[in-house]
């Protein structure tokens, strides 16, 4: 190497002018080239298998939906996009072929998903996140095929669920497969985890940045984001977004021709809209969670016939309803260019939470986030629907009402509000909506806090077990001293003017290590240790001339701890005061004694709390 051993300052001591290649030296001197190139390369790597995987889900939809949908039941919804009224959509001509095809494709996922992958069932993204949190970022490789071959089959029937969440699982598949193969850290292999959600979701939604920002930060709930692998996933987001678009189409999800925000008395009515999508948001939510845990976990039937009996649920929706099955962007589009009318508007909104419930509730494969897109556009445009109508100088446009809708109501539920207005943003082409998308996003993310769709997530970076060991002080503050002893115990104390004799027989008659010196009030007085007994043992010509506060520990060196403290606090008074015991008083002093407390317990504490958090115990 040219370069490595030069000195800065050379030439400047030497007088010789410092040249190019002197500057290009210094340059990548500071430049970790091994470490930035490796990472560059699990980005391309991982990128262009997400692209492939979400390229490859995208036309198994598309097949399946032609043959069950099309061919079968004789339906045909609306496109969106650049297909938006290339086709014109027609009712189902053979409706209750619904009732066989999409109970017959449940059953066959459910087969497949429970033999198989059962990690599989259910939406992709929060078992990634789970897998995040919990499971060191470990996917397991047979996830992969299984969810692509389950979404595809579950979508195409005519489920009502997004292409997001298993797209998301063959990224972050393919990332734990990789960190396996080259035998990375765990951290790297969650690193990569990351990488590949973003990859998956990013190119599938023609989306990078976006899907970057969500796959950093859809992990927490609270404000916090996992930004050691923003670089990784943008540039694994960038080359999976390439390879989708080449392989199925430049243009972005939605078509929308909407004017830039220009009128400050809109901002009341996205408030309004804001608070109405809060509450959609927290029904949404309680019903998707209440119809798996409250109706089909208590079913007493295989899990694998779950799905079934979920599909046989949409079908009968359906029915009524057609507009409730698939992905639904059909629809929003149509609400944004033609227009649907409100009665419609006004029954799809319920039905799409009850269809996309049906459908992964019952163990269906697929994700949420294209419903929640959906069930947030059709709240928008009911809300332009009837603002026009009874407030028409302070309607924003219906094309408006639905992007902010979308947006807004999907960083409430999935607490990702940045990467929520940014999504919509690059879905539609369009960021002239971004000033009433961000009034819209906060309000739903303070509205809905603690209603998560994505229930894997942890408040943040220091309850999630990828970072134990990181937050010491953050863990320590969560305990108590409380917890760690018994307030019935019987401590043995001393007088400050017990005799050293009896100090003794005190001391080598108790099974105790350390022992307050209490005063006539029942205040602390000090404190003294089995050791400082056996060091005045050895000269026994001052046995008699001493008592017990001679030898002691001051009571202004030794401080207290009371039951509600923290172990932070208490930490930080056993380090100050160079002590290995405190005395646990009932309350501010003259209190009496409840019990003695120990370095070590504090440390056991701590250790225990870990591997409670890991899940090792």
């Amino acid at each position: 190497m040219p370069f490595e051993n030069r000195q800065h300052g050379d030439s400047a001591t030497t007088g010789t002018p410092e040249t190019l290649w002197d500057r290009v030296g210094t340059f990548f001197a500071h430049i970790d080239l091994y470490n930035f190139g490796r990472w560059v390369l699990l980005a391309i790597a991982i990128g262009v298998v997400a692209g492939l995987g979400a390229a490859l889900l995208t036309w198994g939809v598309s097949g399946a939906s032609g043959l069950l949908i099309g061919k079968l039941v004789g339906f045909q919804p609306p496109g969106h996009g650049i297909h938006a009224g290339a086709v014109s959509w027609s009712s189902p001509q053979r409706p209750w072929y619904l009732l066989i095809v999409l109970p017959g494709v449940g059953l066959i996922v459910g087969w497949l998903v429970q033999t198989f992958a059962p990690e599989a069932e259910g939406h992709g993204t929060d078992a990634v996140i789970k897998a995040f949190h919990q499971n060191r970022g470990e996917v397991r490789p047979r996830v992969v095929p299984v969810k692509l071959l389950a979404s595809m089959l579950t979508i195409g029937s005519g489920g009502s669920a997004g292409q997001e969440g298993p797209v998301a699982q063959v990224g972050a598949g393919f990332g734990s497969y990789l960190a396996d193969v080259l035998k990375l850290r765990v951290r790297d292999r969650r690193t990569l985890v990351i990488t590949g959600m973003a990859a998956g979701i990013g190119g599938m939604f023609r989306a990078p940045l976006g899907g970057a920002l969500f796959a950093i930060e859809a992990l927490y709930s609270k404000n916090d984001y996992e930004s050691e692998a923003l670089i990784p996933a943008l540039m694994a987001s960038i080359v999976s977004y390439v390879v989708v678009a080449s392989l199925t189409g430049w243009s972005s999800v939605f078509t929308a021709h909407v004017d830039p925000f220009s009128r400050p008395q809109e901002l009341i009515s996205y408030f309004v809209l804001g608070v109405v999508l809060s509450v959609i948001g927290v029904i949404w939510v309680k019903v998707f969670y209440g119809m798996r845990d409250g109706f089909f976990a208590r079913l007493n039937v295989p899990e694998m016939v779950k799905p079934a009996i979920g599909g046989l649920l949409l079908a009968c929706l359906a029915l009524n309803l057609p507009q409730v099955l698939g992905g639904g962007y059909g629809w929003l589009q149509m609400a944004m260019g033609p227009g649907l009318p409100l009665a419609i508007l006004l029954a799809l909104v319920p039905a799409k939470i009850l269809a996309t419930s049906f459908t992964i509730s019952s163990g269906g494969s697929g994700g949420v986030f294209a419903p929640s897109l959906v069930i947030g556009g059709l709240t928008g445009a009911v809300f332009a629907e009837l603002l026009a109508r009874f407030v028409p100088s302070m309607a924003p446009s219906a094309s408006a009402c639905i992007l902010v809708g979308m947006g807004g109501f999907f960083a409430g539920v999935a607490k990702a509000p940045i990467a929520s207005l940014i999504m919509v943003a690059e879905m539609s082409g369009s960021y002239s909506l971004l000033v009433p998308m961000m009034l819209v996003s906060s309000i739903t993310f303070v509205l809905t806090r603690g209603v998560n769709i994505y229930e894997a997530q942890v408040p943040g970076r220091v309850d999630s077990a990828a970072h134990l060991g990181d937050y010491q002080i953050d863990i320590l503050e969560r305990l108590s001293v409380r917890a760690l002893i018994d307030e019935d115990q019987d401590v043995a104390s001393l007088s400050p003017g017990m005799p050293f004799r009896e100090v003794m027989d005190v001391v080598f008659t108790g099974t105790q290590d350390h022992y307050p010196v209490i005063d006539s009030e029942g205040a602390v007085h000090g404190i003294l240790s089995v050791n400082d007994v056996r060091r005045v043992m050895a000269t026994p010509e001052v046995w008699d001339l001493l008592v017990a506060g001679d030898i002691e520990v001051d009571a202004p060196n030794v401080g207290f701890v009371t039951p509600d403290e923290d172990l932070h606090t208490v930490m930080r008074r056993f380090t100050a005061l160079r002590l290995e015991v405190l005395p646990v008083v009932s309350g501010p002093p003259p209190a009496p004694i409840i019990g003695l407390l120990r370095y070590h317990d504090v440390m056991e504490a701590y250790d225990h709390e870990i591997h409670r958090l890991r899940g090792e115990e």
